[in-house]
């Protein structure tokens, strides 16, 4: 006998995989950087299956009258409901396709997925996670907002050009993994041999050569939801509160006429 829990993943299941189709084509004709002069504009970081915290954003947007909505990347694993927040987000997607934007997270890979929760919450169905695996090699890589804002879900890899970026995971790798360091240059990091990690010196060498001011980014889990590095030049979102058992709060952003406003919320969403 199915469960009820067991049934309506099922049936989550089925209905992300009716509109994968759809929302493949809509992703495959953005660009790997995404161009966007809409304003206001939300930012989100990371929701990592955490649906009631996606509908208590997207409740804001409605409170807020704010038509544009940035996604960082990192949808799934770590929380329970994945497949629930891809479709979620997808339907905003193809409901709103100028409105809403979804950039890739590193937790939009395979190798994340076989062992940080989605694989297991898909009932370990192989062909299931090659499907969504399918979409994921579609997404944007990275945006820039209003011409002077470059938002990404990890990181950069070094002082060169955004028109390089391609979605390939193998030339999305360092943006999708590399975190901001005090050191300078380009230094090993703990997330692993092939990630690094990126100083001061660096994120102003990429901003001088891309004309640009500064980098939103997600990535990493935050006690406060966010963190600001390096005089205000890059800015690190989480959008997931209460991340694993951590107790840390989560946050978004408002973009509007080169100001950032920052909202910081808990797992109570008081």
């Amino acid at each position: 006998m199915v469960s009820g829990k067991v049934s309506r993943k099922i049936t989550a299941k089925e209905e992300l995989l009716l509109i994968l189709p759809k929302i493949d084509r809509v992703l495959e004709s953005e660009p790997a950087v995404l161009r966007i002069g809409a304003e206001p504009i939300m930012v989100i970081g990371d929701i990592h299956g955490d649906l009631q915290a996606l509908e208590f954003i997207i409740e804001k947007r409605q409170e807020m009258n704010c038509k544009n909505i940035l996604f960082l990347g990192d949808y799934v694993d770590r929380g329970p409901q994945g497949v629930e927040v891809l479709t979620r987000v997808f339907r905003l997607k193809l409901e709103e396709p100028e409105h809403i934007f979804l950039l890739r997270g590193n937790h939009e890979t395979v190798d994340m997925n076989l062992y940080y929760g989605f694989y297991e919450e898909i009932g370990f169905d192989q062909g299931f996670l090659l499907r969504a695996s399918q979409t994921y090699d579609k997404m944007p890589i990275a945006a820039v907002l209003s011409g002077h804002t470059f938002c990404v879900h990890g990181g950069i890899n070094g002082t060169g050009s955004i028109d390089s970026i391609r979605k390939e995971e193998a030339f999305a790798f360092s943006y999708l993994w590399n975190d901001p360091s005090k050191r300078p240059g380009i230094t090993a990091s703990t997330r692993g041999s092939t990630v690094k990690e990126f100083g001061p010196d660096i994120v102003d060498g990429f901003l001088q050569t891309n004309n640009l001011k500064r980098i939103i980014r997600g990535h990493t889990a935050l006690e406060n939801g966010y963190k600001w590095w390096f005089d205000e030049k890059l800015l690190s979102l989480f959008s997931c509160p209460d991340y694993v058992g951590l107790g840390n709060a989560a946050a978004f952003a408002l973009f509007e006429k080169e100001e950032i406003k920052l909202f910081v919320f808990g797992k109570q969403y008081e």
